[in-house]
């Protein structure tokens, strides 16, 4: 009889554990989340001619895009020309905040002409610049003669 008690004894005390185990995990079903309201539709000005077509008609200054800058030959030096702060040296890539309007930035290069170009900051893009070497101020001296010349 004792055997017996023992017996059924444990087994109801694994049933119990079973029920208070499987008791939070019921519990915890997740609810079905309510079915999300169909988005704003928000009227879009019509596109005009200084918007690129893939711009985003509404600028976010929180977003930043990335701008990738080169130049040929490499090594320039990337100005801001509103504040002359240089971004860097091409090659390289340079985070913009968003805006509609361009960002005026110069390229500089020792022996190179300076270079300014508007930087769209309104989506993701790249630039490439080609660089001129400054002109020869001086003309190649003529040869002249000695014969002109007396000694």
């Amino acid at each position: 009889m004792r055997t017996r008690r023992r017996f059924w004894t444990t087994i109801g005390g694994a049933f119990a554990l079973t029920a208070i185990a499987g008791l939070p995990l019921a519990c915890h079903r997740k609810s079905p989340s309510p079915p999300l309201p169909p988005p704003a539709v928000k009227s879009q000005p019509t596109p005009d001619a200084e918007r690129p077509a893939d711009a985003h008609p509404f600028p976010d200054p929180t977003f930043l895009v990335l701008v990738g800058i080169g130049s040929k030959p490499p090594g320039a030096r990337i100005v801001r020309v509103s504040d002359d702060l240089v971004l860097g040296h091409t090659p390289d890539t340079i985070e913009f905040h968003q805006s509609a309007e361009p960002v005026l930035v110069r390229f500089e290069l020792q022996g190179y002409l300076p270079v300014t170009r508007e930087v769209s900051a309104v989506s993701d893009s790249e630039l490439w610049v080609d660089l001129k070497p400054i002109p020869n101020r001086h003309a190649p001296a003529s040869k002249r003669s000695n014969a002109g010349k007396a000694r």
